[in-house]
């Protein structure tokens, strides 16, 4: 069985698959930070979504990377972790 960093790297060989990911590259990223710090804070979804007064499903989506969640909804997730929200503008 491969893992899934090869799968993702021989998917990328597809020139249109590397397209479509490139222009999701900012959800996934969003999508990856939150992950990481709901599993910093030891929490399940369930347990996030309590804190945010929602449910576990909303959570499921913030946290897939479909869709890019509001600043209000950012701060509210952070909170429900423990963590401080940051945001940052780099120059490339």
């Amino acid at each position: 069985m491969k893992e899934f960093k090869d799968l993702k790297q021989e998917w990328l060989q597809d020139p249109e698959v590397k397209k479509a990911y490139l222009e999701m590259k900012p959800e996934f990223e969003v999508a990856g930070t939150l992950i990481a710090a709901r599993a910093k804070a030891r929490l399940t979804q369930a347990e996030v979504a309590k804190r945010m007064g929602t449910t576990q499903s909303v959570v499921a989506r913030l946290e897939s990377g479909r869709t890019l969640p509001s600043i209000k909804t950012l701060y509210s997730y952070a909170k429900a972790v423990g963590a401080k929200p940051t945001i940052r503008l780099d120059r490339t």
